[in-house]
């Protein structure tokens, strides 16, 4: 037997006060577009790269993959597609926190996405997706083992826009290379060596100079996880109630973070 609904009366107590409440609640539509719009006019500008697994494995039943793969970087997924697009970069982590829904890296971040590229398009995000942020540089370090290359040509792992300091050292003395007298950079971010300038290479062993490059590139992010993939509510238009996306929120993280060992964060490499 179920319970008895609440039927005591109560006596009505007079009031000058007028109700506040109104005859009707107009409708509380979120307006998705202008959410949009807000992105836009506050956020920075990404491309975004979509992720998809390297195919370069011996066979899917065993998952290996090819060890000097240069199709991924030797990382495993593949980058396809350009496309640029505007979001709001928040909650960027300088030191390794623990909250209540899990732990945060360093060098992570959040980042909310409209829900169309500029031209209209969907846009969505999977893990491993890459994110460039092309208006902004930082500064970045790399050991990079010299290699005579056709046109003199030096590739770092990320597109050059600037070099701070190179240096090497041979035989316990520290040699020194400057940008503008050893070497250029060309359009695409490539070192491109002056002849006659080039480090050292040993034919005999198959070994050049081990240089350190302190260099400035555009920084570069790796889609984590999605933490809003799909968010959805209904929006009236034309006096009918119609389903429309919103904004997506994604955690990031740097691409490129050196610790203790040197090594790169999410690059596969170890």
């Amino acid at each position: 037997m179920g319970m008895d609904k609440p039927n005591r009366p109560y006596n009505n107590s007079p009031t000058s006060v007028p109700s506040q409440m109104p005859e009707w609640i107009p409708d509380p539509s979120l307006k998705g577009q202008n959410f949009d719009q807000l992105l836009q006019n506050r956020g920075i500008r990404f491309i975004h790269e979509h992720s998809t697994p390297c195919p370069n494995i011996v066979s899917v039943d065993s998952n290996q993959h090819e060890p000097l793969c240069t199709f991924c970087d030797n990382n495993g997924m593949m980058h396809y597609g350009s496309f640029e697009i505007w979001g709001v970069f928040t909650g960027n982590s300088i030191e390794k926190t623990f909250e209540a829904h899990g732990v945060w890296e360093i060098g992570t971040a959040v980042i909310t996405f409209p829900t169309e590229y500029p031209d209209g398009t969907q846009a969505d995000f999977n893990m491993y997706d890459r994110l460039t942020i092309p208006d902004f540089t930082v500064r970045l370090w790399e050991l990079k083992e010299y290699e005579p290359r056709p046109g003199n040509i030096q590739e770092l792992r990320y597109p050059v826009k600037n070099v701070e300091f190179v240096s090497s050292i041979v035989d316990g003395v520290q040699k020194f290379y400057v940008l503008g007298i050893d070497f250029n950079i060309n359009d695409q971010g490539q070192i491109v060596w002056v002849d006659g300038r080039q480090p050292n290479y040993d034919y005999s062993t198959n070994h050049g100079e081990v240089l350190t490059w302190a260099f400035f590139a555009n920084p570069v992010y790796i889609v984590v996880q999605c933490l809003r993939e799909l968010r959805i509510t209904q929006e009236m238009i034309g006096g009918q109630k119609v389903a429309r996306r919103l904004p997506q929120q994604i955690l990031v993280r740097r691409d490129f973070l050196p610790d203790s060992s040197a090594e790169t964060v999410i690059s596969g490499r170890r």
